[in-house]
């Protein structure tokens, strides 16, 4: 299954970037899934709060958005929405589009909140008074 190893490595580059950051818990993530992928979502969705745990991702819901296949015929130019990954075009009949979308897995997005939450700027003395 090679979700497992998707999920963590989705799990490793939110917690990259939002050590980065400075961001102590993240609250949601979002993932954009391509129809084509071959992944399998409900895996994903099973893997994702197990290896979580531990980390600041840890409680964190995870939004799934799916991309649909889109396609180029290279015969005719045309492009469409293919239902699965061997389909032909719907102008010319021909097979092998140069898929657009919809084959891939990636880290849309990501909320959190921050160590330190941004507060009031210190007050600076003017120049020439002593503290």
């Amino acid at each position: 299954m090679h979700e497992v190893s998707l999920c963590q490595n989705a799990i490793d580059l939110v917690v990259e970037y939002a050590t980065r950051e400075g961001i102590d818990h993240v609250s949601c993530v979002r993932l954009e899934i391509g129809a084509g992928a071959a992944v399998e979502v409900e895996a994903i969705r099973f893997c994702f709060p197990l290896l979580a745990e531990g980390t600041v991702l840890a409680g964190a819901e995870l939004a799934i958005d799916m991309i649909p296949l889109r396609a180029r015929c290279r015969s005719c130019g045309t492009e469409y929405e293919p239902e699965d990954l061997v389909a032909a075009c719907p102008k010319c009949g021909a097979f092998g589009p140069e898929f657009l979308a919809g084959r891939e897995m990636r880290v849309a997005s990501f909320d959190g909140k921050p160590r330190h939450p941004p507060g009031p700027a210190p007050e600076q003395a003017a120049p020439g008074q002593a503290d």
